[in-house]
């Protein structure tokens, strides 16, 4: 990737609705350099805060573990420099846009870690049942025992945990009781309703089996493949990191903690120090 390139506006991101108008090598170079910038900052600000969380509760796990989720996709994006890869950066563009729904909803929802918990081990009961039915008609095959015992020893509790959790609702799909990704997205907003509606389908696209999304394939195309997946993957990144700084209080150690996140996004548009002096300044003022 090049350094460097510029924005008339510094300050303002493009929005990822306006995704097709910017596939130039250009600005492809300026969203993965910002990416780039956004996990400088996440190493120098954030990542230690969190991993150093004595006894944490049951929703900054949760936190905690879609924190390190994302993390570790951002730093494997960054390593694929080869817009032929482009299959594997848009699995992580998706992976990082969907772990930054999941933050988001979880900072608004102050039983999450308790809903989250229980969700697991209502997963657990799922599986295992589907298990004990396998076995059912497949009298030769070797169940683990934990399976077996799963079920009796926790149904019961867990019918009820669902029933105190999620009244009304009879087959619970996400943690948050909405059954899918769209009205998750819906429910939480800007941006994501708009990355969803407009810029997911195009992931998805790239990512499932077929050739629905790729056909005669260029050296252009692919270049342009990466930088919707990069644009994407910027604004995900950006809700990830706020998202813990806000969950975990980072603002009353530092003030200045989201300025610094914002000129991170940023400063990749600039075109020369002297834009990147007067973005620091816009963003301390704003």
């Amino acid at each position: 990737m090049v350094e460097g390139g510029g924005l008339e506006k510094p300050l303002v991101l493009p929005r990822p609705i306006q995704v097709r108008s910017l596939m130039n090598l250009e600005y492809i170079d300026n969203f993965y350099n910002a990416i780039k910038s956004l996990n400088e900052f996440d190493h120098a600000e954030v990542h230690n805060i969190v991993s150093g969380q004595l006894a944490p509760t049951l929703r900054e796990k949760a936190f905690t573990l879609n924190y390190h989720r994302a993390e570790i996709n951002i730093e494997l994006l960054l390593t694929l420099t080869d817009s032929r890869q482009f299959q594997a950066i848009a699995m992580l563009a998706r992976s990082v846009f969907e772990l930054a729904v999941e933050v988001r909803l979880i900072l608004r929802d102050p039983d999450a870690g308790q809903k989250i918990s229980v969700f697991t081990d209502l997963e657990k009961l799922r599986s295992a049942k589907q298990i004990l039915q396998f076995k059912a008609t497949h009298p030769s095959y070797q169940m683990p025992g934990q399976w077996q015992a799963f079920v009796p020893a926790n149904e019961h509790r867990l019918v009820a945990e669902q029933g105190r959790l999620w009244p009304g609702l009879k087959k619970v799909k996400h943690w948050s009781g909405l059954m899918d990704l769209a009205r998750r997205t819906d429910a939480l907003g800007p941006p994501f309703g708009e990355m969803y509606q407009v810029n997911y389908p195009q992931l998805s696209w790239y990512v499932h089996s077929g050739v629905t999304g790729v056909v005669n394939p260029s050296a252009e195309l692919y270049a342009q493949l990466a930088g919707v997946a990069y644009i994407i993957t910027l604004h995900s990144y950006f809700e990830i990191l706020e998202s813990v700084i806000e969950q975990f209080h980072i603002e009353k150690a530092d003030p200045t903690v989201k300025t610094k996140l914002t000129y991170a996004k940023h400063v990749a548009f600039t075109k020369s120090q002297e834009d990147a002096d007067q973005l620091l300044k816009a963003c301390t003022n704003g």
